[in-house]
C-alpha cells in the first residue's frame, strides 16, 4: 500500500526478483479498514461498519491478522426473513460519488465453517442520493474458498441523483430457509478507478497514497547516452490490460522531465489497451507499437534522425523519424495506470539489431 517517501515500492508477485512498482494517486475511501473497534466479547462490528442481516443474527468470532491483513470472522445464522445479506464498510452518507463515475470495490475473503451457507455471496457497490437513500445497486456474484482471496468488483455509477456511494460483502438468502455459515473479511478498499490497486490501510480516516515517481536527470551529460544516440532497454511484468486514470506520457526518455516534448515514451493509450511505445516530436503523440504479452522486453535505439523499435525478440518499428538526441531525463510515474519495472538499462550508442534481438528475447 503505502510506503515511507524517496523509499522504492517493490512488487515480489513476479517470485523471488521484485519489481519496482510505479502506481497512480489512489484514496482508500474507507475509514476503517484495519478493524478497529472489532471485539468478540462483546461481539463488536468495526467502527463505522454496518448490516442488514436479512433475519439472521451476526456474530463476532474472531479478529486478527493473517498474511499481514487485518481481518474479522463473522458467523451469521438463523432463519431468513428477507433475501439479502449486507455487510456495508462505511456509512451511507460518507463517500461522495457522481453519475458516470467509476469505482472499484474489494476486500480478501474467505470461508470459516458454512454448514449451511447461503445461496450466493456478493460483492456490492450501492449508490445513494445526498441523504444516503438506496437509489440503485449493482453486485458480483463471487466463489469464496478456505483460501483468504482478494475479490474486485468494478463498476460504473449510473443513476443521475448519485451523490454517495459505498460497497458491501454479502449474501443472497431464501425467505424461510436456516443459514449458519462463518466467514474471514480482511483489508476492504473502495476506490475511485477503473481496477484495484494495492490496500491501502485506513484507522479512522480514508488515506491516500500518493502517485509513485522517479526522475534520472543529465543522462546526456553524464554519458549515458550520446550525440549520436542510444540504446533503451527495459523489461516489464503485469503487462495487462487496464483503463488509464489519466492521459499522461508515463515511463521514457526526453528532454524535460514531463517528457512532453521530445521522448520516447512507454504509455497507455487510451481505452482498455495494454502498453505501448510511442515517440514525441514537438508536443505530438504518435504510438509505434502497442504490446501484447503480459511480459514484455523491448529495446529502442536511436541514431540522431531514426529510431527502431525491438519487442520480444522481433524488429517491430525501423527508421521512425526520431532527430533528437540530447536528451537529458529518464523518467517514470504511475499516473496512467500501475507499471512493474523488472529490468532496465541504458547504452551509450545504437546497439547492433542482432544485440537489441539478443536483449529482447
Amino acid at each position: 500500500g503505502r510506503v515511507a517517501a524517496n523509499v522504492p515500492r517493490l512488487s515480489y508477485m513476479n517470485g523471488s526478483c521484485p519489481a519496482l512498482l510505479l502506481e497512480p494517486q489512489r484514496t482508500n475511501s474507507l475509514r476503517n479498514s484495519t478493524m478497529q473497534g472489532a471485539s468478540t466479547s462483546p461481539s463488536t462490528l468495526p467502527t463505522f461498519w454496518l448490516s442488514t442481516l436479512g433475519g439472521l443474527t451476526q456474530t463476532i468470532v474472531g479478529v486478527g491478522t493473517e498474511n499481514g491483513l487485518p481481518y474479522v470472522d463473522v458467523q451469521f445464522s438463523g432463519t431468513a426473513t428477507g433475501t439479502t445479506l449486507q455487510m456495508r464498510f462505511e456509512s451511507a452518507t460518507q463517500i461522495v460519488a457522481s453519475n458516470g463515475q467509476t469505482w472499484t470495490s474489494s476486500f480478501w475473503i474467505k470461508t470459516i465453517a458454512a454448514p449451511t451457507p447461503p445461496n450466493s455471496y456478493q460483492n456490492y457497490i450501492t449508490e445513494r442520493d445526498s441523504g444516503g437513500t438506496l437509489l440503485t445497486t449493482g453486485s458480483q456474484t463471487i466463489t469464496i474458498s478456505a483460501t483468504l482471496t482478494r475479490n474486485i468488483f468494478t463498476r460504473t455509477n449510473t443513476n443521475a441523483s448519485t451523490a454517495r456511494i459505498n460497497n458491501a460483502v454479502g449474501g443472497s438468502l431464501t425467505i424461510g430457509n436456516t443459514y449458519d455459515f462463518t466467514i474471514r473479511i480482511a483489508a476492504p478498499q473502495m476506490e475511485l478507478g477503473a481496477y484495484a490497486t494495492p490496500w491501502i490501510d485506513t484507522t479512522n480516516a480514508a488515506a491516500t497514497r500518493l502517485v509513485d515517481t522517479f526522475t534520472r536527470n543529465n543522462i546526456y551529460t553524464n554519458g549515458l547516452i550520446s550525440a549520436s544516440g542510444g540504446t533503451w532497454y527495459l523489461e516489464l511484468r503485469n503487462n495487462v490490460v487496464y483503463v488509464r486514470d489519466v492521459n499522461a506520457d508515463t515511463l521514457g526518455i526526453g528532454d524535460s522531465s514531463s517528457l512532453l516534448t521530445n521522448a520516447l515514451t512507454i504509455r497507455m493509450g487510451g481505452g482498455s489497451t495494454r502498453l505501448g511505445i510511442a515517440k514525441r516530436i514537438s508536443g505530438g503523440t504518435t504510438t509505434l507499437f502497442t504490446t501484447t504479452t503480459d511480459t514484455v522486453k523491448i529495446a529502442i535505439k536511436w541514431n540522431g534522425t531514426s529510431a527502431d523499435v525491438f519487442v520480444n525478440g522481433t524488429k517491430q518499428v525501423s527508421a521512425t523519424a526520431f532527430t533528437t538526441t540530447l536528451m537529458e531525463f529518464l523518467a517514470a510515474s504511475g499516473t496512467q495506470v500501475p507499471t512493474f519495472i523488472q529490468a532496465m538499462a541504458l547504452y551509450p550508442t545504437p546497439l547492433s539489431d542482432s544485440d537489441c534481438t539478443t536483449l529482447t528475447t
